[in-house]
């Protein structure tokens, strides 16, 4: 793990230079974390473009012998108490992002809507009037994939009407094109059909849903890049202006305790997992090689910072302003 003179270093005006982001940025001691998150959101500039992260809460995770592939309960809660973290749960926690660029705002993914866990949905709690954001302010929303806590804020609980009617939706055609095929359903376990017939019974009546293939620039400054493995069509974002970038990877690395401490470990969550292995292998490998500031959806809050080596494993140095 990162040693106080280190995290110190980090903190100074050499650490801040290294983000690469504007210079407002600094890296958070952990003792101030609870404070952000009590706040809800946190914004900063990647060049001239606007970003905002909103925390949307915590999933307390009881699984901990079904999070990893062939990983025993033993090892899950002996990673968690290395990163410092209690075990009597898997805090996977939900945090999403708002970009102001080119005269709109948009919104990367949705968050949970308030329908998953009970310590999550913060965001439609609250978070998003903290942060100046209302419904109707927001002008278009990628979708990196389309799992329950990414999507489950489009629409409402009981109704499935759209939270945002006014926005347009954006998502990949291999992930669209997944899930709204109706002959997915029987073929997925029993569990996860209820996902399958709500996606089913909303994005092929809204008349808002845009789709793209590939790699592209979906507005000014934001990039799709595949990231496939995840779910079929998962892609991250790239967002740049001028010198500074920032790359937000959704769910292809989730809870930096486990899951990037322990490259080698696969996620039971994961579509394809010799996929989603190789997906992430490589984003870490060149998230480092590039000094890249990375946004991870399940990185806890503040959810952006650096990807760092620490021997033969390795960290996430989080920051914030």
């Amino acid at each position: 793990m990162i040693k106080t003179t280190r995290r110190q270093f980090l903190a100074s005006s050499a650490g801040v230079a290294a983000l690469g982001l504007t210079g407002q940025f600094a890296f958070l001691p952990s003792a101030q974390a609870a404070d952000v998150r009590k706040k809800g959101y946190y914004s900063y500039n990647v060049g001239d473009i606007e970003v905002i992260s909103i925390y949307d809460g915590v999933w307390q995770n009881q699984g901990f012998g079904d999070i990893a592939v062939d990983v025993s309960e033993d090892k899950v809660k002996a990673a968690l108490t290395s990163a410092g973290l209690a075990t009597d749960y898997i805090p996977i926690e939900f945090a999403f992002t708002v970009v102001k660029t080119g005269g709109k705002t948009i919104l990367l993914d949705a968050g949970t809507g308030g329908q998953l866990a009970p310590t999550a949905g913060l965001a439609s709690k609250g978070g998003f009037e903290a942060a100046g954001i209302t419904p109707d302010s927001v002008d278009t929303i990628m979708i990196s994939h389309m799992h329950p806590d990414h999507i489950f804020g489009l629409m409402e609980k009981d109704t499935n009407a759209q939270v945002f009617p006014d926005a347009e939706l954006v998502v990949s055609e291999t992930e669209y094109n997944f899930w709204t095929d109706p002959a997915l359903i029987p073929k997925l376990p029993e569990r996860r059909q209820g996902l399958a017939k709500r996606i089913q019974a909303t994005f092929p009546e809204w008349k808002n849903v845009t789709r793209f293939s590939g790699e592209k620039e979906l507005a000014p400054g934001i990039r799709a890049v595949e990231s496939f493995g995840h779910s079929p069509g998962h892609v991250s974002f790239h967002i740049s202006s001028g010198d500074d970038e920032l790359l937000l990877i959704g769910d292809a690395v989730i809870v930096p305790a486990l899951f990037l401490a322990n490259l080698d470990w696969q996620l039971a969550f994961d579509a394809d997992k010799e996929q989603a292995s190789a997906t992430r292998k490589s984003i870490v490998e060149k998230a480092i090689a590039d000094n890249t500031t990375i946004g991870g959806y399940h990185f806890g809050f503040p959810n952006a910072g650096k990807i760092e080596k620490d021997g033969a494993s390795h960290v996430f140095v989080p920051a914030t302003v």
